[in-house]
């Protein structure tokens, strides 16, 4: 059942992200942030609560199931990392691609918004 319960708490936290971005306005095209940002710390993070060695017997138990704190500390710290590696490398080539092509949409596209003008997508309105 774990799988099932970082599912839906996974899916929860998109849910309210979606809502976030809704209330404060945020152009965020095709909710990545929402979805694979959120998504994906949450199920790491849950991860390291519901884990469990009988469904892979080279791995830890999670917290709820007496595995302490550590498989939680790591997934945590995996996180960390992992984000630390994705925003730099995503920094260097944005930098680039700002110096060669340039980075904004024109100023109408932004005013309809990139999920409209980029991908004619109108969802979550």
């Amino acid at each position: 059942m774990a799988p099932v319960y970082i599912g839906l708490l996974a899916g929860v936290g998109c849910y309210a992200a979606l809502s976030l971005k809704k209330k404060f306005r945020f152009d965020d095209s095709l909710d990545v942030i929402a979805v694979h940002l959120v998504g994906g710390i949450l199920g790491s993070l849950l991860l390291g609560l519901f884990a469990d060695k009988g469904v892979n017997a080279l791995g830890a138990d999670g917290l709820f199931l007496g595995g302490g704190l550590r498989l939680l500390g790591e997934q945590g710290l995996a996180v960390i990392v992992t984000f630390g590696f994705s925003f730099t490398v995503t920094y260097v080539v944005a930098t680039i691609l700002d110096r060669t092509i340039g980075l904004r949409v024109a100023d109408d596209d932004e005013l309809v918004g990139l999920d409209q003008s980029q991908h004619a997508e109108t969802a979550y309105q």
